[in-house]
């Protein structure tokens, strides 16, 4: 069975103790939540030693099912006050079940400021110096822990803006191709690793084998059944052509009007078609040796862009549709290669590019950065990196900038930085942005019917968010598109003991409910599942007449209902 890794930087010590009981049948986001719920109180200081910061590989890692290697990066989060998951592909999770383990918790705090390795392997682990680390980017600390593309290792790391705490700070895992640019970034849980002074995990799985199924003919034939459901799946087709970018002609619609522009003051950008994912696949790529690639080993969906700059040199594989369009239109930059060198950027510091793209917006919008001057958001990020206090203020995320530069307008929920899906034309989202315990939150729940009544939305809101959850525990990429049929099937044959739909439900709502129930402890109340004043007021022109935000409030209290 799956063992709990315990690491104590106070005692600098790394242990192995059984799963209890309680954890039992829990995985990734869901044994995340259990685990925070159960051990650390609510209203403590998320950078004080208090706090625990959790990496749980989901239910199905370590095996051959496409896309389970998924890892849920937990804490109490310094950005949102609440509890915090963030989703992360990359080498980890597969990993650290092939090692034994279900989770790694990390707990307590080093006296003296200094910094650690945490080294995981067949023969255990144990703590490090990483003295020599401090203030080295992702790029070169992956560089010089893996050396390249590494088949037995991997690399977890926290950038400059972990270093310094910052609440927009993100946890780099590493690709396949050993680089970092897989992120756990949302909610500041790179701020929380580095108040623990461990600055890089790597993970050593030489030795060991995938995991077998208890009913291992079943398992295979699961297995490759839901693999040519995915592959068959025209949504597949379309996100491993082009990407998440792929979306970005149709949320540029004028009857879609999802792609914010200048700080969410508009929903349509006019150099739509200069960033988009079709551009990226058909015209920049195949002249720049560009192409598309899985972010885990396994993976038949192989979603991440590889950009090249002009020369063919790499520049990042990890080009998202999020972060285009929160770095492009939310700016007014609409030079696809300068978003990519703002991503590249945000990976090395490790920054959520959500939130900076919000937090740097805000900034704008307070006329302290102009509009559209990529190369001045560049310098804008080094001093991130050099910990200024312009810097400071920007790493700290989207409400911090706005306190600091006295701007009202604020595009967060919960202290989180707004997605790019607009709430005002696709109003699902707006439900599951107020009822998510991760604030404005995307992956939380994919909301993306239009013009149907508002009883169906908050259906569709609540079972997508139940889905997910349950998806997110499992271990599996949401792009996958996976059913509870799927994930009952496959947990069936993968444990040898039924495992029905409604038990695949019901890890979702347990999982919900939990988080809920932690926020609620930490104080965040009902005004915390609101959502910011403009989005209610400032109308989008679609054909179809102004549209605005405009459910009623006792949707939220209708939501958990079940």
């Amino acid at each position: 069975m799956p063992a709990i890794l315990r690491v104590d930087m106070a005692r600098r010590t790394a242990t192995y103790e059984d799963v209890p009981a309680e954890y039992a049948r829990l995985g990734g986001r869901a044994l995340s939540a259990e685990i925070l719920s159960r051990e650390v109180p609510p209203r403590c200081d998320p950078l004080g030693p208090e706090n625990k910061l959790v990496l749980a590989a989901g239910l199905l890692g370590g095996t051959a099912v496409t896309t389970s290697g998924r890892v849920s990066v937990g804490c109490k989060s310094p950005l949102t006050g609440g509890i915090k998951e963030a989703n992360v592909g990359g080498q980890l999770g597969h990993k650290l079940l092939r090692l034994g383990i279900q989770a790694i918790v990390v707990e307590g705090a080093p006296a003296g400021g200094r910094w650690h390795l945490l080294r995981v392997a067949k023969d255990g682990a144990r703590l490090e110096p990483a003295d020599d680390l401090a203030g080295v980017g992702n790029s070169e600390a992956h560089a010089r822990l893996l050396g390249g593309p590494a088949r037995e290792r991997c690399a977890v790391t926290i950038g400059p803006a972990g270093e310094q705490r910052l609440a927009g700070a993100s946890v780099a895992v590493s690709d396949p191709e050993g680089r970092p640019t897989r992120h756990a970034a949302r909610g500041g849980v790179g701020a929380v690793m580095g108040a623990k002074g461990l600055k890089a995990i790597v993970v050593d799985d030489s030795g060991t084998t995938p995991l077998k199924a208890t009913e291992a003919e079943a398992y295979r034939q699961h297995t490759t059944g839901f693999s040519k459901t995915v592959l068959e799946d025209r949504r597949t087709q379309i996100m491993s052509k082009y990407g998440t970018p792929g979306v970005i002609r149709f949320v540029n619609r004028e009857d879609v009007q999802s792609l914010p522009t200048r700080n969410h003051h508009h929903g349509r950008f006019a150099g739509a078609d200069r960033i988009s994912g079709v551009r990226i696949a058909e015209e920049l790529g195949p002249a720049r040796g560009g192409k598309m690639l899985p972010c885990m080993a396994g993976c038949v969906i192989k979603c991440a862009v590889l950009y090249n700059d002009p020369e063919g040199k790499h520049v990042t594989s990890a080009l998202e549709f999020e972060t285009i369009a929160l770095l492009g239109p939310n700016l007014e930059i609409d030079d696809i290669d300068a978003v990519a060198n703002l991503d590249r950027l945000c990976d090395d510091i490790g920054l959520d590019s959500i939130e900076t793209g919000n937090a740097v917006a805000v900034a704008m919008d307070a006329g302290v950065l102009p509009w559209g001057d990529w190369r001045r958001v560049a310098e804008a990020l080094e001093e991130v990196r050099r910990g200024t206090e312009l810097g400071r203020i920007l790493g700290n995320g989207t409400v911090a900038t706005a306190r600091a530069f006295g701007v009202s307008r604020i595009p967060a929920v919960k202290g989180q930085g707004l997605p790019a899906w607009e709430p005002r034309t696709m109003k699902g989202f707006g439900i599951v942005y107020a009822t998510s315990p991760q604030g404005a939150d995307h992956t939380a729940g994919m909301v993306m019917a239009r013009n149907v009544t508002e009883n169906t939305l908050l259906l569709q809101a609540r079972h997508e968010q139940i889905l997910q959850a349950a998806v997110d525990s499992v271990g599996l990429c949401q792009f996958s598109n996976p059913v509870a049929k799927d994930l009952a099937r496959l947990l069936s044959a993968r444990y040898g003991a039924p495992v029905s739909e409604e038990e695949v439900l019901e890890i979702g709502r347990r999982c919900l409910k939990t988080e809920r129930a932690f926020n609620i402890g930490a104080g965040l109340g009902r005004d915390s599942e609101r959502l910011p004043d403009f989005l209610l007021t400032e109308a989008l022109p679609l054909p179809a007449g102004p549209a605005v935000y405009d459910l009623p409030d006792d949707i939220v209290e209708r939501f958990w209902d079940f």
